[in-house]
């Protein structure tokens, strides 16, 4: 009898330990009717205003360039102008997604670098099969939005050799660039091409692109002026993600005259384009991996942005306007 008497005691003295620990652990709630105090209602809002935004994955020192301008006036007007024309290109959201996944990326020091965008609201969302993705340049772009990818273009390895790869040309020509490293001594050699070119080899110059991802650090304006904007491959491109450098403002020594406004114009010029074939613009972040921002004119703006572009007026062409037309390219390109 004493040794159940002293279990239950026991069990009681550990049932009144962990009331305790309960009751003192509990917030207090506000009883059904009562307003919140007044002075802790002021509280709450003095936090929230002053409290810092949350900022994913952004650190705590951020390299920035500040741009001191000698031009004033008229020039300098202009050149705001063209700025902030830019900057509303970049971030003006004329095609809203209401379903975005974040495709590809790897992981590094903590971060997800390389990843991408893309929409998958109906009628403008990559087919289930028979998805046709060309992606170039850096980054860890995966097909999970694709059950069958027919090809993946870049790196596109030749049959020349094993270190001779293929890569997006700036201009309607073919050429050959050989790079050597000089730590390793290591000979790298890339064979550039335009993108209707590599498609027309591929025997893939009739089909639609379900994806087109270019993230090619920095020579992205010329191969969309100088290349792509002269054929209709954008106007045959369900989504194109892209990331954007304005590598002008990251020269310390920028000519913030005549060079600077000609630049600006041009980034502009590529946007325009862009909306000129039926793309529209469906998301915008900074990157975040590499931050570097710049500050001209009391504008401060990221220099690297990724965006996803959607097209509002996807068309297919005839099969005989395909094959003269890309023919006559080819011959072009190839042989003159």
């Amino acid at each position: 009898m004493a040794t159940v008497w002293f279990y239950r005691c026991l069990r009681f003295m550990a049932l009144s330990v962990l009331c305790f620990v309960f009751v003192f652990s509990v917030k207090p709630r506000a009883l059904f009717g009562t307003s919140t105090p007044t002075l802790t209602r002021v509280a709450m809002e003095t936090y929230k205003a002053v409290r810092p935004a949350f900022v994913e994955e952004r650190p705590t020192t951020i390299p920035e360039f500040v741009h001191s301008t000698s031009l004033a006036g008229q020039e300098l007007e202009e050149q705001v102008v063209v700025l902030d024309q830019l900057l509303l290109l970049m971030t003006n959201i004329t095609m809203p997604c209401r379903k975005l996944v974040r495709q590809g990326g790897k992981r590094c020091r903590g971060k997800l670098d390389g990843d991408k965008k893309l929409c998958l609201d109906p009628f403008v969302r990559p087919p289930s099969n028979n998805c046709l993705v060309y992606s170039f340049g850096i980054g860890y772009m995966t097909s999970a939005i694709c059950r069958r990818m027919p090809i993946s273009v870049f790196p596109l390895t030749m049959t020349v050799a094993d270190s001779f790869t293929c890569r997006l040309a700036a201009s309607r020509s073919v050429s050959v660039e050989r790079v050597i490293i000089p730590k390793t001594k290591q000979e790298y050699i890339y064979l550039y091409r335009p993108l209707d070119n590599i498609m027309y080899l591929l025997d893939q110059h009739r089909a639609n692109l379900d994806v087109l991802k270019v993230d090619v650090d920095g020579p992205e304006w010329e191969i969309f002026e100088d290349s792509i904007f002269r054929t209709d491959i954008l106007e045959r491109t369900r989504q194109l993600s892209i990331e954007v450098h304005l590598s002008a403002f990251l020269d310390p020594h920028l000519n913030t005259s005549l060079p600077l406004t000609q630049t600006l114009q041009k980034y502009t010029r590529v946007f325009k384009g862009l909306e000129e074939r039926g793309l529209r613009l469906a998301h915008h972040e900074p990157n975040l991996f590499y931050p570097k921002f710049a500050k001209f004119a009391n504008r401060t703006f990221n220099v690297y942005y990724e965006l996803l572009w959607i097209n509002t007026h996807l068309k297919k062409k005839n099969v005989s306007e395909y094959t003269e037309i890309n023919e006559k390219i080819f011959n072009e390109i190839e042989f003159n």
